[in-house]
Order: structure tokens, then C-alpha cells, then sequence
């Protein structure tokens, strides 16, 4: 139990020597998950409508 603590507390500390924030990271994280979705949406539609357009034969 408390080597987790430490650990935990470790890579808090790790990151803010790093010079990043929990808010910073928090920000981050929600910026790549928005683009990633976002591309995967886009690349869903893309190819469901060379599919129903004849482009792409499934």
C-alpha cells in the first residue's frame, strides 16, 4: 500500500519538475482525444461514402 502512495507521489512530483501541470496534461489528453475522435469520424464517413457511391466495393 504505501509503495504505491510513493510512486504515485513520485510521478506527480516528476511531472511537475517537468514543468507541466496536472491542468496542462488534463488539457492535453482532451485535445489528442477530441482530434483522434474526430479523424476516426471523418475517416468513417469518407469511406462509407466511396462505398455508396461505387468507389469501393465491400
Amino acid at each position: 500500500m504505501t509503495s504505491n502512495n510513493v510512486s504515485t507521489s513520485n510521478n506527480t512530483e516528476r511531472t511537475t519538475l517537468e514543468g507541466e501541470s496536472k491542468e496542462a496534461l488534463n488539457q492535453k489528453t482532451s485535445t489528442q482525444f477530441i482530434l483522434s475522435t474526430s479523424l476516426g469520424v471523418i475517416t468513417i464517413i469518407l469511406v462509407a461514402a466511396t462505398a455508396y457511391f461505387g468507389l469501393i466495393r465491400f
